[in-house]
C-alpha cells in the first residue's frame, strides 16, 4: 500500500501537469490511464484484464477521466471567482467578434 500511496502523491500531479488548461483526446487519457494500469500490475504482480479494475477500486484510485474532469472543473471555478474573470472575458468576447 505505500507503493500505491506513493503512485498516488508523486506519479499522479506529474502525469496530470497542467491537464486541466488542456483539452486533452480521450486517447491522451486514456494513454494516461494505461500508465496507471500498468504501474498497479507490476506493483501487484497480477496480469492484465480485469484485475486492475478491482485494484483501482480496492485502493481507490479513480479514473483519470474522472480526476481530469475534476481538477478542470475546480480550475474553472477558480478563475471564475478570480478579480481577472471579467477583464479576460472582455478581452477574448473582443477579440472573438
Amino acid at each position: 500500500m505505500v507503493t500505491v500511496e506513493l503512485l498516488r502523491s508523486c506519479c499522479l500531479p506529474v502525469l496530470l501537469y497542467a491537464v486541466e488548461s488542456l483539452v486533452p483526446r480521450t486517447r491522451d487519457i486514456n494513454s494516461l490511464n494505461n500508465c496507471i494500469n500498468t504501474a498497479l500490475v507490476k506493483i501487484f504482480r497480477v496480469s492484465f484484464g480485469d484485475n486492475e479494475d478491482f485494484i483501482r477500486q480496492m485502493t481507490g484510485l479513480t479514473s483519470l477521466h474522472t480526476l481530469v474532469s475534476e481538477r478542470r472543473s475546480r480550475c474553472l471555478s477558480k478563475l471564475h471567482q478570480s478579480s481577472l474573470f471579467q477583464p479576460l472575458m472582455s478581452l477574448f468576447y473582443d477579440r472573438m467578434f
